[in-house]
């Protein structure tokens, strides 16, 4: 014969409860709440016109948000080098949905060779772009401007 299982450990008993008890007034504010984080998310984006991939023709048009743009290039850039992009703009032709010109905007790290950093970034920032929307960058520029340095990693800053 068996002996029963040994009683749950009291801290263990107290983690489940908390767990699945609900914050006090949680229920009265949880609709307005989530409401509310779902009508902030990432509205207002502007679309830019993406050309098809060869072979992958259909009915219509491809665009990609300016927003899938940016987060895109910033994890890019922060992730090729030593440097952390405070803003990246885009000049956009409204009518016919076209990238004109992109502007960066970065904190690099002292003894860096900011010129040649800002180099590599245009290439970089011409790459995503050819990759995400099948184009260059029409007669615009790819501005780069470091308007602060650190000692470091700027992203650890």
């Amino acid at each position: 014969m068996s002996s029963p299982p040994p009683p749950p450990d009291p801290l263990f008993r107290a983690i489940e409860f908390l767990r699945s008890a609900p914050e006090p007034g949680w229920n009265a504010i949880a609709g307005r709440v989530i409401s509310s984080i779902r009508s902030t998310a990432r509205t207002g984006g502007h679309p830019l016109v993406a050309q098809t991939p060869p072979g992958m023709g259909g009915r219509g048009r491809l665009f990609v948000s300016d927003h899938v743009l940016r987060s895109t290039l910033a994890v890019e850039l922060r992730q090729r080098y030593l440097c952390a992009p405070t803003r990246i703009t885009f000049d956009m032709d409204d009518e016919s949905k076209t990238l004109r010109g992109v502007t960066i905007e970065l904190t690099g790290s002292y003894g860096t060779d900011l010129r040649q950093l800002a180099d590599h970034i245009r290439v970089t920032t011409l790459d995503v772009v050819a990759d995400l929307l099948g184009q260059t960058v029409g007669q615009g520029p790819v501005d780069v401007t470091v308007t602060d340095v650190v000692t470091g990693d700027p992203l650890g800053a």
